[in-house]
């Protein structure tokens, strides 16, 4: 690649994908890439309210705009959080690297430090949360505990518990762990996958260029983490397969261990009142194959 073309990479302009482009600059000047810039977008689905964001699409209004500048050759790299992007993107742009994964486990949040586990929550706890996933696993485990919508930023839902508005919450780990957050009076409680499956791509941070784009590909390429690759890739598959969107309430964690692949994924009813989970074993080749195998066997077992 010419090294003395300038690279401007777009991002969403809250303190997470801040932090998040700051791991990619790094990783691209450990390769002695230093012509780098970085534009910050707020996006629509950063202002619009919780109606608006539904009909809107949902978390695709994240990535919609920051897509559209790198389609119009505004930009030549976004970096988004990869579960924030849609299972179809534009035909004109590809995910060109992830870097390597954080825990992609859900991290539960609360003022009671009494409480040591998501499963002693009781009847008069007030949770807020608005994903689908997480309230359909909520109300399985603990149906009594009162669900209330919770929208906005990682630390404007942490100073909702600390104000008293709501009791608690479930987070993405990878997330406060990027921002590196503690607080006093604020017990952050790891929920393990085997309690809550996490989203499809939890943790993973995915840079998107043109699909015309072959010296920012060979770029990427370079810091692209193999293992990020096959399971992020084998999850989406299994959105795909299940033609989920950010309102399907949907779980799915896949996971390499040496030349095997596994995948376990979760579909909800829209009630939340029954599952189908079912877990895939095969060879880390077969990655697209296995991801859409676990969706046919989930829909096949479905109610």
């Amino acid at each position: 690649m010419n090294n003395k073309r300038k690279i401007l990479i777009g991002s969403r302009k809250s303190n997470l994908a801040k932090e998040q482009t700051k791991l990619a600059l790094r990783k691209f000047k450990s390769y002695g890439i230093e012509n780098l810039s970085v534009k910050y977008i707020i996006s629509r689905g950063d202002k619009v309210n919780f109606k608006d964001f539904k009909l809107g699409g949902g978390k695709g209004l994240f990535t919609k705009e920051i897509d559209q500048l790198l389609i119009n050759k505004e930009i030549d790299l976004a970096i988004h959080s990869t579960k924030d992007i849609p299972a179809h993107i534009s035909k004109q742009i590809t995910i060109a690297a992830f870097l390597k994964r954080e825990d992609v486990r859900d991290v539960f949040i609360t003022k009671d430090f009494s409480i040591k586990s998501i499963l002693e929550l009781k009847g008069d706890f007030n949770l807020g949360s608005s994903s689908p996933r997480r309230i359909n696993y909520i109300k399985n485990l603990i149906p009594a505990v009162k669900i209330s919508n919770l929208r906005g930023n990682i630390e404007s839902r942490i100073k909702k518990i600390r104000d008293g508005k709501i009791d608690g919450t479930l987070l993405a780990l990878a997330g406060i762990k990027r921002l590196k957050l503690k607080y006093d009076n604020i017990s952050f409680i790891k929920v393990p996958s085997s309690i809550i499956l996490p989203a499809p791509g939890q943790g993973a941070i995915a840079l998107m260029c043109r699909k015309d784009d072959k010296n920012i590909i060979k770029f990427c390429k370079k810091i692209d983490d193999f293992n990020t690759r096959i399971t992020v890739s084998t999850e989406r598959e299994f959105i795909k397969k299940i033609n989920g969107n950010c309102f399907t309430p949907l779980a799915a964690f896949a996971k390499i261990n040496g030349k095997k692949l596994t995948i376990i994924g979760r579909l909800f009813s829209e009630d939340g009142k029954y599952f189908s989970e079912q877990k895939v074993v095969g060879n880390i080749k077969d990655f697209k194959k296995i991801g859409k195998l676990c969706a046919i066997k989930v829909l096949k077992n479905f109610k």
